[in-house]
């Protein structure tokens, strides 16, 4: 079973924090790179799901993914102004949202001991891509060292 880490970036148009909650608002998770779309399209699965880590604030959200993976032009004129950059190579639905809360400094010492990174600069360097794909059991070892849930979106 693939599951995945989404990274949510700060852009020219917003903060980072700003983008993952646009995207979790209107239910979707933008592809922001060709390689993210390809990795999506190779290894979703129908039970998949995806954790949100937000830089500089931390691991955030957990989510249902609903295949497939969708092109940019399904959105609606409004969605696509809106998330013109962080879906110019396509989209994910996503459902079954649940808030959590793990500061930045909390959920990298998390990823670190679970992915078995072996230096904060290796794992800088993961989070840069956007997304990384995760086993079952280490998406379990993940969530238990998340705090509680803080509602559903």
């Amino acid at each position: 079973m693939s599951h995945f880490l989404f990274i949510a970036a700060a852009l020219r148009e917003r903060t980072s924090e700003e983008s993952a909650e646009l995207q979790l608002a209107h239910r979707l998770w933008g592809l922001c790179t060709s390689l993210i779309r390809t990795n999506l399209q190779t290894y979703l699965e129908p039970e998949s799901r995806g954790l949100l880590y937000v830089l500089k604030v931390g691991l955030c959200a957990d989510f249902q993914i609903v295949p497939p993976v969708q092109d940019f032009g399904s959105l609606d004129e409004f969605l696509k102004d809106e998330l013109r950059t962080e879906a110019r190579f396509g989209f994910v639905g996503i459902a079954d949202i649940r808030r959590r809360a793990l500061s930045s400094t909390a959920s990298q010492s998390l990823l670190l001991e679970v992915l078995q990174i072996p230096d904060q600069a290796e794992l800088t360097r993961r989070l840069a891509l956007g997304m990384h794909r995760l086993t079952q059991d280490e998406y379990d070892a993940i969530l238990a060292g998340m705090a509680e849930p803080s509602g559903r979106a």
